[in-house]
Parts: structure tokens; sequence; C-alpha cells
């Protein structure tokens, strides 16, 4: 699985669309983001906090689009090459493979979601703010996660869907997830069958924006939400088993 991996990587961090994409970001965080005026409901927003949590919130919105555009295709193009049966000749099954492009996708999207954050690291040390080396450290590790839970769930559906229709129900579930609380709270005022199906199906989508929070929080040392913590990392965890268990599933059902 590590000589996979290793090549998936190789092959990957090589594509222009990467270099596009952490270029892009870089230069969108660094002269955009450090000279736009903020408002929330309507009144400027000069606190660290809000500045920062802004741009935290579209660095994993950006990253997270471009985990789909990095590895929507990954999955399927390998089953049409000649990669798959060899490896499985060597004596490597399909769904180590698949788990193995997988854990690819998830380094090569962090690697992105780290160089999307150039801008933002280098505006730290100009401008500074009100926050710790530690602090810096854990918002890091949960934007991280954020993305990490983005991919894994869209790696899912290039398990099952073909990848135009992948693309699309990816795009749609980070969308969801990246309103994920809000949508919840309209639709559980609505009541009634389709608020309860609604709600239902709401809560498999990944909960970005709780990620979200907990990024800005831990990232200026105001975390106090232990209950958002924990059902965020249940869900990450949940998910991995999920993937694994739909992996073999899968793989059992094409040989």
């Amino acid at each position: 699985m590590k000589a996979v991996i290793k090549l998936h990587l190789k092959e990957n961090i090589k594509k222009n669309s990467f270099i596009i994409f952490a270029v892009l970001g870089s230069i969108v965080t660094l002269v955009v983001l450090s000279q736009m005026q903020f408002t929330v409901n309507g009144v400027q927003a000069t606190s660290d906090y809000a500045i920062y949590g802004i741009q935290w919130r579209i660095l994993s919105l950006m990253a997270s689009l471009a985990g789909v555009a990095l590895s929507m295709n990954v999955i399927s193009n390998h089953k049409e090459g000649s990669k798959r049966e060899l490896l499985k000749l060597h004596g490597l099954p399909v769904y180590k493979q698949y788990l193995s492009l997988i854990s690819g996708n998830l380094i090569v999207t962090s690697i992105m979601a780290l160089i999307l954050c150039t801008g933002l690291f280098i505006q730290i040390l100009i401008k500074g703010g009100n926050m710790t080396v530690s602090g810096i450290l854990a918002g890091v590790f949960f934007y991280l996660l954020t993305i990490t839970c983005a991919t894994l769930f869209v790696s899912l559906f290039t398990l099952i869907f073909p990848p135009v229709v992948d693309a699309l129900l990816e795009i749609l579930a980070i969308a969801l997830g990246s309103l994920r609380g809000t949508l919840q709270l309209i639709v559980g005022n609505m009541g009634g069958l389709f608020g309860t199906v609604t709600s239902f199906f709401l809560k498999l989508i990944p909960p970005l924006d709780a990620f979200g929070q907990l990024t800005r929080d831990f990232f200026m040392d105001s975390f106090s939400d232990y209950r958002t913590l924990f059902s965020c990392l249940f869900y990450l965890w949940a998910l991995t088993g999920i993937s694994y268990f739909l992996t073999r599933v899968v793989t059992r059902n094409e040989d």
C-alpha cells in the first residue's frame, strides 16, 4: 500500500491543477483578504476573531473545493487503467488499492490546504494578532481535520457514482456542510414530516461549519464548546469506519 500511496502522491503533486489552486489561494489570501473590510450584521468586523475567522472559513471552503477537483477522477481512472489488475496480480487486493488512493487523496489535499494558508501565515507575521503559537498550531490541526472530513466524505462518492454525478454531489455536499448548522436550525423549526426527514439527511452531511468553528476557537485560544468537539470527532471516526466498510463492499461486488 505504501508504494501505491507514494506513486499517487508523485503523480498528483505534479499536476497543474495542484499548482494553480496553490498559487491562486495564496494570492487571494495575501492580497485580497488582508485588505478587505468585513461586516457582520451590518457592523464592521475589527476584532482578530472576526477577521481571522472569516479567512479560515474561506480557506476551508477553497481547500474543500480543491480537494474535489484533485480527487474526483482518481478512483474512476484507476478502474479503467491497467494498474488495477497488475497490482492485483502482485498480491494487492482491490480494496487495499482503493484505500491507498483515498489515503493519497487525503495527503494531497492536506498539502494543498497548507499551501493555501501561505498568505494567512504571512499576514500573521506582518500584522500579528491576539493569538499564541499553540493556538495557531491547534487551529491549523483542526483546519486540516476539516479538509480530511470533506475529502473522506467526497471520496465515498467516487466509489459509487460516475465522475460527472460524483462532482455535482461533492460540491453540493461541501456547500451544505458549510451551512449545516444554519440549515438544521431552519429545517428543525419547520416541523412536520419534511422537517424530520430533511433534518435526518442533514445529519449525514459533514459538519464543516462546526469544524470551522473549532478552528477559529482554537486559533484564538477561546475554545469552550466540548460538545461540538466530541460530535465532530465522533463524526470523523464514524466516517472513517464507513469508508473502510464501503470500500470492502464495493470491491467485493466488482470482483
